[in-house]
């Protein structure tokens, strides 16, 4: 499809009053762009300098929001996944009248700056998702999209659409060379999502040199094939553009890609179209050229009186937008007070009242692996939770993940509340970010623990988000057997607990399981729940409510019956082993304390008296994981011993592997006596 076809001609919404203050509006981006990133001597002026008409006019007349309200639930959203021309994004944000001032703009990328160098969306007003590694924001801006069919699904009606937004991503050459926008634009295309339109600004050139250098690929093809709809515009035309936007407003029926062609840098005499302008500041020298080139003053941070007169009058036009849809909401509201009660339970944040008191009521039977009684839990929970919804990525039939009592979400059809994400672990996990970010879906996602390093960079940005997404990784330990060393998960339980804000959580039999999902839901942040493939037996000490257990994050299960001469901390399968120790010890005269340790992030945020009464002042300590032993010395110190894995596992039955490794009783006494 071209932009020369019939179909495409524009609207009369670019007239020539609005075409020549948006011309205006993309200059003053530009100027703005270029001093901001001069004044920091640090940053990438070409995307923006490149793709300023666009922002123009997205900003200046086509996104639906309300900057006074960057929360309306109803608006439009703008994910800049080429997340290094974060400048285009604050240049636009603040002349649309979002609360980032001109000052804020002088402060690029200086600290404590709302203008961080990539867009930080927990800093920034107005920023949608925070941007940088290359690609995820194109797979966030999926999830979103999925997520908000899902609200359209569960909430339009036939006579009043109060969801009706679409979602707008910016990629860059590096974006659509990353696998992660290749998987999410695979599960979009299949899943046939009208709401979602990818701009790609195609300029031929990468941070290293010209893109021909790396990259021959038919992308119009490639996205034709996974079953988008492709326009290609002169990207620095604003007909173009418009008759494009035209046709995403009136015509779209699934995924659209604009291959918006640019050059990089335009208006610099001297760098303009190379490698030169992508990531490093202009020049005093080059700037003052390219002002002058392009007709623009040469003050700094100039911004045309017009354009400010354009945006505030622009501004009224956007609250009055979002007026009109509280009147429309409000309507919609008092004729479906089933579906208005449903919203309002969607749009909170808190738990059902008596969840855990409910969960103590749920039987499962003892012993049973982790992801089974996982699995019992999450379809008890999701009846009385109606904004959890996820999937896995081709696994539900072995991490069980599947909410039973709900259907698949298929395409064009987006009622259920499972979904298949196919074998695309990191699009899973950036898109889990992006349904979060609707604002009224609670997600969760399954793969194996061994996988969790396909998908590490969606987690570690969610993090930095404290993104509300929950992480269900399942086979977690060399003791899932026969597969071998290839899925045996040995160093993940480590790099994970070194992510800052994300809490780790390796129960061990039902009631700690029970508990996990108590401590996700209560965290206003992302979740990792760690289950075990084989049956765990319940350790009775781990029978305690969730604010004396799990909520502690690490708690004593066993207590000494003389003189503490050991402390055993353990995780998981490996507890029941350390009550047997334990009561080896005691059997030889050993006073031996047994500490369950399920979560160290919640543990260390305890006082640090309860640490220490916790953790003892005497004793030999002693951890025991299935595991590399890197987390485990800040609690049993440089003298403590590490029952931990050292090596790659093995193919082999459970018992062997326990043999094999040191995790029997015999093995462990002959370790610490």
């Amino acid at each position: 499809m071209t932009m020369d076809e019939e179909e495409l001609n524009g609207s009369n919404m670019l007239t020539p009053q609005v075409k020549e203050q948006l011309q205006k509006i993309a200059l003053t981006i530009r100027g703005l762009s270029m001093d901001a990133v001069q004044k920091a001597d640090s940053g990438h002026p070409g995307l923006p300098l490149g793709c300023a008409e666009f922002g123009a006019y997205l900003y200046g007349l086509a996104l639906k929001h309300n900057p006074k309200n960057p929360k309306w639930l109803n608006r439009d959203r703008f994910i800049l996944s080429a997340g290094h021309g974060s400048m285009l994004l604050y240049s636009c944000l603040h002349l649309s009248g979002y609360d980032l001032s001109l000052d804020e703009i002088k402060r690029f990328r200086q600290l404590h700056s709302l203008t961080p160098g990539h867009p930080e969306s927990h800093i920034t007003p107005g920023v949608e998702t925070t941007t940088g590694p290359l690609g995820q924001g194109f797979a966030n801006a999926v999830g979103t999209a999925l997520g908000l069919k899902m609200l359209q699904q569960r909430f339009n009606t036939p006579d009043c659409k109060i969801f009706d937004n679409k979602v707008y991503t910016l990629a860059g050459d590096g974006c659509i060379m990353e696998g992660v926008t290749s998987e999410a634009s695979s599960l979009a295309g299949h899943l046939q999502l009208d709401n979602l339109v990818a701009i790609y600004d195609s300029n031929k050139v990468s941070l290293d040199g010209p893109l021909p250098d790396c990259c021959s690929e038919d992308t119009k093809m490639r996205y034709q094939a996974y079953n988008w709809d492709v326009l290609e515009i002169d990207g620095q035309n604003l007909e173009e553009i418009n008759e494009a936007f035209t046709y995403i407003r009136e015509k779209q029926t699934r995924p659209i890609m604009v291959i918006m062609h640019t050059i990089i840098g335009k208006g610099s005499p001297n760098k303009a179209g190379t490698s030169k302008v992508h990531g490093s500041p202009l020049g005093a020298d080059e700037v003052k050229l390219t002002k002058q080139a392009l007709g623009l003053p040469l003050e700094d941070f100039y911004i045309f009186q017009s354009v400010k007169d354009y945006f505030a009058n622009h501004l009224k036009v956007c609250m009055q937008e979002e007026a009109d849809w509280n009147t429309k909401f409000a309507r919609w509201a008092q004729a479906n007070p089933e579906k208005k009660a449903l919203f309002d339970q969607m749009v909170s944040d808190t738990l059902p009242e008596g969840l855990e008191q409910k969960l103590e009521s749920l039987e499962i039977k003892t012993p049973t692996a982790g992801r089974k009684a996982s699995q019992d839990v999450l379809n008890f929970i999701a009846d009385s939770m109606p904004k959890l919804i996820g999937g896995s990525a081709d696994l539900s039939c072995s991490d069980f993940t599947m909410i039973k009592k709900f259907p698949l979400i298929k395409p064009g059809d987006f009622a259920g509340r499972n979904i298949k994400f196919g074998v695309r672990e990191f699009a899973m996990g950036c898109m889990a970010t992006g349904l979060r970010q609707t604002g009224m879906l609670t997600p969760f996602v399954g793969t194996f623990l061994t996988f969790s390093d396909y998908m590490r960079n969606a987690i570690r940005l969610a993090s930095l988000m404290r993104e509300k997404v929950i992480y269900q990784f399942t086979h977690d330990s060399i003791f899932l057997g026969e597969d071998g060393p290839t899925h045996q998960p040995i160093e993940q339980l480590s790099t994970l607990r070194a992510i800052p804000h994300l809490h780790v959580i390796r129960p061990s039999g039902i009631t700690e399981v029970k508990h996990s999902w108590l401590a996700a839901l209560n965290y206003q942040g992302p979740t990792a729940l760690v289950f075990s493939r084989q049956n765990v037996a319940e350790v009775e000490g781990t029978k305690v409510s969730y604010q004396d257990g799990v909520g502690r994050g690490g708690y004593i299960v066993k207590n000494e019956t003389a003189s503490l001469n050991y402390v055993l901390m353990a995780t998981g399968s490996e507890l029941p082993l350390a009550c047997d120790v334990a009561h080896e010890l005691e059997k030889r005269g050993k006073g031996a304390r047994v500490v369950s340790m399920p979560c160290t992030e919640l543990f260390d945020a305890q006082p640090k008296e309860y640490r220490d009464k916790v953790l003892g002042s005497a004793g030999q300590r002693v951890s025991i994981e299935a595991a590399t032993d890197m987390c485990w010395y800040k609690y049993i110190g440089l003298d403590g011993i590490a029952i931990a894995m050292e090596d790659f596992g093995a193919s082999a039955p459970y018992s062997d592997l326990a043999k094999e490794f040191g995790f029997t009783v015999e093995a462990i006494l002959d370790r610490i006596l």
